[in-house]
């Protein structure tokens, strides 16, 4: 899962939005943080994504010198999906959602890493977390990972068959988003029943 389905799962189990994201940029938050039930749940809901049968038929998916990175972009597609999909899944409107979720992460500002405090920044100036739920601004997002990531030619093909891999992602994101909403929920409800 990508910023998005992070945030979303944040919103829906009411634990911390940068908690929900810490754990993309490389800091395991002290126990009793606010933010380490996010970090835990975002661990959680990779696991789950990654061992999930509708990702593992996605990754081996006869792709010629890419199969192995079709993950990065599986995350990437899986918010686009969600962006096209969202009003099954929430009553809120997605502009709604996230004007909260930037207000949210904004406002969390000192707790973030110093990548993540880029990244918050970044998303104040430019809003472009709506732009994740359109093929410019995932191709953006591709293109920014191939500029910071020594092994980012290997996205290339992906671009150039983004059609085809997005097609290929909706029926893994409408099979998995619900389990991982329900899941997410459970985590969440077991981690309060510990504490009281």
């Amino acid at each position: 899962m990508n910023y998005i389905a992070h945030l979303h799962i944040a919103d829906i189990t009411n634990t911390s939005f940068v908690g929900n994201l810490v754990a993309d940029f490389g800091l395991q938050p002290e126990v009793d943080s606010e933010l380490y039930r996010g970090w835990v749940l975002h661990q959680m809901v990779d696991s789950l994504v990654d061992h999930h049968a509708a990702s593992i038929e996605y990754r081996q998916i006869e792709r010629k010198g890419r199969r192995r990175f079709s993950g990065i972009v599986q995350d990437i597609f899986m918010d686009y999906w969600l962006v096209q999909h969202w009003s099954r899944f929430s009553d809120e409107s997605f502009q709604s959602f996230s004007e909260k979720a930037v207000t949210s992460l904004s406002a969390d500002l000192r707790m973030c890493p110093p990548r993540l405090h880029s990244m918050v920044e970044s998303l104040v100036e430019y809003n472009w977390l709506p732009n994740l739920g359109t093929i410019e601004g995932i191709e953006k997002a591709i293109r920014s990972i191939q500029r910071r990531w020594r092994h980012g030619h290997h996205l290339s093909p992906f671009l150039d068959d983004i059609h085809a891999e997005l097609a290929y992602v909706e029926p893994v994101f409408l099979s998995l988003y619900p389990e991982v909403l329900e899941a997410s929920v459970r985590f969440q409800m077991g981690v309060k029943k510990t504490q009281t």
